[in-house]
């Protein structure tokens, strides 16, 4: 009985000590200005998009296209929640938001990733975020073999764990 209460007690102080590491592994952090939600992240080897156009005649024309990444390389598409919780003129830059893996190397979001739209899902805009709060996704080429990778923004004040 006093080894099962033990080991409680240190599983207790383990989980509570583990929760103020940083970066933050709960899928949400903030900053002065602003709060991130990681709602979910997922790796695929390829998309397919869907294109529906309805024909002058009336019928349906459905394309599919195949988006691939370059060799060796995966789609990391995340699904986020940005909101601004802070009083100022700052903007949420994509020229600053990045995935960084273990090794250091950061990724940032394709340049062009309008084709989340044809997946059917709704897609963060590419343009700075300034106020409001703004849910969607955004993708980023990542190597197939990377790990230990993290959501940073904000000049490094927000930082999410990505298990993906």
């Amino acid at each position: 009985m006093k080894k099962i209460f033990l080991l409680m007690i240190i599983s207790l102080l383990l989980l509570s000590s583990c929760s103020q590491g940083s970066p933050q592994a709960s899928g949400a952090s903030e900053s002065d200005m602003w709060r991130v939600d990681l709602i979910s992240a997922e790796r695929f080897d390829n998309l397919t998009a869907v294109m529906e156009a309805v024909q002058y005649d009336g019928d349906l024309s459905r394309t599919e296209q195949d988006i691939e990444p370059k060799d060796g390389y995966v789609f990391l598409l995340l699904n986020l929640s940005i909101e601004k919780i802070g009083t100022g003129k700052a903007s949420f830059s994509w020229s600053d938001a990045h995935i960084e893996d273990k090794n250091g190397n950061s990724f940032y979001r394709l340049e062009n990733d309008t084709f989340i739209s044809n997946l059917k899902l709704p897609r963060l805009k590419g343009t700075d975020i300034v106020l409001g709060t703004e849910t969607g996704f955004v993708c980023f080429e990542i190597p197939k073999d990377s790990g230990g990778l993290r959501f940073v923004s904000d000049e490094g004040n927000i930082i999410i764990k990505i298990n993906a």
